[in-house]
């Protein structure tokens, strides 16, 4: 794959659990992400979290129910997060 093609894929497969979370502020987001680091570590973190909450919400494990909520509080914490950059942004 061209590095371009793996560039664009990373950046899209980044971008798309907060496009679907905040689909009304699509441009927005793929702004801050183009121009702030901590936006696009930001990004990341999301689709890391929801992930990882994805997997133990699915899992069989004793441990599963915790870290299932756990992760959704995490999800809260990083959702605010990016709504603070948007207010900021259009502030």
């Amino acid at each position: 794959m061209p590095l371009s093609d793996r560039q664009n894929y990373i950046r899209e497969s980044t971008l798309a659990p907060l496009l679907e979370k905040f689909p009304e502020a699509a441009a927005m987001i793929r702004q801050l992400f183009q121009r702030s680091p901590a936006f696009k570590s930001l990004c990341a973190d999301y689709r890391d979290c929801l992930a990882a909450w994805r997997h133990w919400r699915q899992a069989a494990s004793g441990e599963a129910p915790a870290l299932c909520r756990s992760y959704a509080e995490l999800l809260g914490e990083l959702e605010e997060e990016v709504r603070q950059y948007l207010e900021r942004e259009e502030a």
